[in-house]
């Protein structure tokens, strides 16, 4: 059985290009930023190629996967790991494929993000520097906050259905008795004409 500290530890080799290692973008970046790109560029896939009768190594861009549980194999909160994320996307390091989180069909099928490398950095802090963002990923209807203030509104708007529904009901009862009081005051009234009306007779 395989373990997740073997599942995670990729023994892929680490290559950074000389151009993003002097780059505004990459010298921008913290230590925690560094370590979860550093763990996006192991995850890179490539093919030896020969050109010119060499053999060189090409990457591929493919899209992956980071979830949080590799994150916290490497030591990284899943708070920090979501901005980290995030840095790398807008700094142009990432961009992103496919928000998930949103959808789940079963328990074990995950929705994951899937990322791929930009070549954005090349061009940061530069007029021509295309800015991207990476938003939140649940949807406004799940935000913790989202859901406290329906709630308070769900528990006023029952007190003012219940106050509501005790007014009606008075207002009824109210209806009610008035109808049955001239009711009784009509049938007193035609019991005292047809008594008149027997004694002129």
């Amino acid at each position: 059985m395989v373990t997740e500290k073997q599942y995670f530890k990729i023994r892929n080799k680490i290559f950074i290009e000389p151009d993003m290692f002097y780059s505004e973008a990459f010298i921008g970046l913290s230590a925690s930023v560094l370590r979860t790109l550093l763990r996006c560029l192991q995850k890179r896939k490539w093919d030896q190629v020969k050109i010119h009768g060499k053999k060189k190594i090409v990457y591929s861009n493919d899209g992956f996967i980071f979830p949080y549980s590799e994150a916290a194999f490497l030591k990284i909160g899943t708070t920090q790991f979501w901005k980290n994320i995030r840095k790398l996307v807008e700094m142009g390091f990432l961009d992103l494929v496919h928000q998930g989180g949103w959808y789940q069909k079963h328990e074990r099928e995950k929705d994951y993000s899937v990322y791929k490398f930009s070549e954005r950095w090349r061009k940061y802090d530069t007029p021509e520097f295309v800015m991207v963002e990476k938003h939140k990923v649940l949807r406004e209807q799940f935000y913790i906050r989202e859901n406290m203030k329906r709630q308070k509104l769900k528990v006023t708007s029952q007190k003012r259905s219940g106050q509501l529904h005790k007014s009606e009901a008075e207002k009824t009862k109210q209806d009610n008795n008035r109808l049955h009081k001239s009711e009784a005051e009509e049938r007193t009234m035609e019991s005292r004409q047809s008594s008149a009306a027997t004694v002129w007779e």
